[in-house]
């Protein structure tokens, strides 16, 4: 469960809670130092904790140039065989290349 910051709207008193994290919405405390209305500020920072014993996966799927990462025709179909013969004119288009 996370701990989060509620802060007076009055003295702008500061208080840490254990509180789940659709109650922390609807809970409103009474500032014990002026009797005013706390409420739970935006998160701004958090910390992961995980235990050591966790397994990281260690064979990282390789992203293919058609965004798979599993077997697929698709690089197959983008391959190109010959060079293209479009090419001087998507440079001269787009301002790039050797025929500028």
């Amino acid at each position: 469960m996370p701990l989060y910051d509620f802060v007076c709207s009055e003295c702008d008193a500061r208080r840490q809670v254990l509180v789940d994290y659709h109650a922390k919405n609807d809970l409103e405390l009474i500032c014990v130092q002026c009797g005013g209305v706390m409420r739970a500020v935006p998160v701004a920072m958090f910390t992961v904790i995980s235990s050591k014993n966790v397994k990281q996966p260690t064979n990282k799927k390789q992203v293919k140039p058609c965004g798979h990462t599993h077997k697929c025709s698709c690089a197959a179909a983008i391959t190109q065989k010959a060079p293209n013969p479009f090419q001087k004119q998507i440079d001269e288009a787009l301002g790039t290349g050797e025929y500028q």
